[in-house]
């Protein structure tokens, strides 16, 4: 995999638990197993996929 996949999970997790308190405090979204789980696993999934995206150095310019 390129990028930087560890630096991408950690990303991810805490994109993902911030968004699960966010729309927790905010009433938008209760709190339950599903966004417990389900938002945090979603960030490491989407910071995997931006990791393995991303470029391995500077572009020459």
């Amino acid at each position: 995999m390129r990028g930087r996949p560890v630096i991408g999970v950690i990303g991810g997790l805490l994109f993902g638990l911030g968004m699960m308190l966010v729309l927790q405090q905010a009433g938008i979204y209760p709190l339950k197993p599903a966004s417990v789980y389900g938002l945090p696993i979603l960030g490491v999934v989407i910071g995997l996929v931006m990791a393995g995206r991303a470029p391995l150095g500077g572009g020459r310019s």
